[in-house]
């Protein structure tokens, strides 16, 4: 078997997500007419995929890559609501097709990412039609409904992301550079939140440039000072 990356698009999804259609629940003449329906896509890190407030007219699910979707206060300043990996789709587009008008957050491919790009009749028929593709939407909902959950809980009883920056700080003090021995589940346990929301803060300070994240490990760089002013 060739490695994923050197398959088909088509053979790439299907190696991927081929669980959601099971013979049993598909033949493949019931199957084909809606595979073909696909537009397979690849997209450069930083490509912006939707604009909040435009209208969203299929699902992605992400073959290779990352997609970041995220809501813009009128400040400028942006929050993460959820990140879409390998193996994932996103929640919010699949709303576009239930009954959602508009896309109401923007989505941004976070590095070089394919994608393949479900029309929203074809996912209402795949919903319709087999119970393991049912299984896989509301299991990615009740995902995605749990990490905004921690997010309304981070800002609600705020602010970590404050506390966890005074935290580091102070293992560092007066170094520019720093190599700090400890997990996310420290941290969280130190700051009093989850280590997912540890995580995603990290994640987001990493992309920033004012920190590097290791296995058992964080890297304060020069960077990081901007984020206690």
């Amino acid at each position: 078997m060739l490695p994923l990356k050197e398959l088909e698009p088509k053979d790439r999804f299907l190696a991927l997500f081929g669980q959601l259609f099971p013979r049993e629940e598909w033949t493949q003449s019931r199957l084909e007419p809606l595979l073909a329906t696909i537009h397979f896509r690849k997209l450069e890190a930083m490509s912006t995929i939707l604009r909040e407030g435009q209208v969203c007219a299929s699902v992605p699910f992400v073959i290779e890559g990352s997609i970041r979707v995220f809501k813009t206060a009128e400040s400028g300043r942006e929050i993460t609501l959820y990140r879409i990996e390998e193996g994932q789709s996103c929640i919010l587009s699949s709303g576009c097709g239930a009954g959602i008008s508009t896309f109401p957050a923007s989505a941004v491919a976070e590095k070089e990412t394919s994608a393949a790009f479900l029309p929203n009749g074809t996912v209402r028929q795949l919903f319709a039609g087999g119970a393991a593709f049912r299984d896989f939407v509301l299991d990615q909902y009740s995902r995605r409904m749990a990490e905004i959950m921690e997010l309304v809980e981070e800002i609600a009883f705020r602010r970590v992301d404050e506390r966890l920056v005074q935290h580091l700080a102070g293992l560092c003090t007066g170094q520019p550079m720093c190599l700090i021995p400890v997990t996310h589940q420290e941290l969280a346990d130190h700051v009093g939140t989850s280590r997912e929301v540890v995580s995603r803060i990290l994640k987001d300070w990493e992309e920033r440039g004012a920190l590097e994240i290791s296995r058992g490990s964080l890297k304060l760089l020069p960077a990081f000072e901007k984020l206690r002013m």
